[in-house]
């Protein structure tokens, strides 16, 4: 029998019925003392051929690493299949358990579990609430739903879309994981690139967010937040031409240490 937990946390948004109803998503409201920025209900059907193939089903994402949020998560029912750090470490969460932190900087990815005889429930949060570019409800219903209809052909990828989505979230990707001699280049050359298709999907005009998949008070909140950015950075770039700057506004940092020092993030070697 699902536990839910004893806090009170209200469903605020959903349920959405995903990859085609493998995958249910639910919003809650987090309670204050998980400090968190979102609260996810997410239920996956053991029955279902995509939940029984395992780590190949569409909702399960690459190897990838948050860099100023932790990932938490906790088994309600059923068990949940994990993958972390760059040793790939696997391993099998079920409700004694308890919650589980994937820190920042620790790769990990999600997968059901194949041979599952009920349905896995779990609760998910991303904490602290306070940093620049957290995850929130906005970026998880619109990545979430975005790639649901790209599975069941309802939408077309769109790359720039999709790295535009991971970018303002401060997730990069990671590749070569058990290469140790690449070092932090296995996220940074991944995050480098994701910039690049960011910084054009800018241009084309897109936003972190799809008007669809986004409430009406949310949306006219984005672009709103959107113009007034864009704006900044053509007037600093003006003015920056117009006193002769020899440096580019708005641009990447050149060395891990700094990757993050214009956000206020602090740097870490991974292990």
């Amino acid at each position: 029998m699902t536990q839910f937990s004893s806090l009170d946390e209200p469903v605020i948004s959903g349920p959405f019925y995903l990859y085609d109803g493998s995958f249910i998503l639910e919003f809650l409201r987090p309670h204050p003392s998980r400090n968190a920025s979102v609260l996810i209900r997410a239920t996956y059907k053991h029955d279902h051929p995509l939940c029984q193939r395992g780590t190949s089903h569409p909702q399960s994402p690459p190897l990838h690493l948050h860099f100023s949020q932790s990932e938490n998560f906790q088994v309600l029912q059923g068990k949940i299949g994990t993958i972390e750090t760059y040793a790939l470490i696997k391993h099998i969460s079920t409700p004694d358990d308890g919650p589980h932190e994937i820190e920042p900087y620790v790769p990990h990815t999600f997968y059901p579990v194949a041979d599952s005889d009920e349905d896995c429930v779990m609760l998910m949060w991303a904490n602290p609430d306070n940093v620049h570019d957290v995850m929130d409800r906005v970026f998880f219903t619109n990545l979430l739903i975005y790639i649901s209809d790209v599975h069941e052909k309802k939408a077309t990828l769109n790359p720039f879309q999709i790295m535009l989505m991971q970018h303002v979230s401060s997730t990069a990707l990671v590749w070569f994981p058990t290469a140790t001699w690449l070092g932090p280049l296995r996220w940074w050359m991944p995050w480098k690139i994701q910039a690049l298709f960011a910084a054009v999907g800018r241009l084309g005009r897109l936003t972190p967010a799809i008007e669809k998949y986004t409430s009406k008070e949310d949306w006219e909140t984005i672009h709103e937040d959107y113009e007034q950015e864009r704006k900044r950075i053509t007037h600093e770039t003006a003015l920056a031409e117009a006193i002769g700057a020899t440096t580019t506004i708005e641009q990447e940092p050149d060395s891990d240490e700094d990757l993050f020092a214009s956000e206020g993030l602090a740097f870490q070697e991974p292990e």
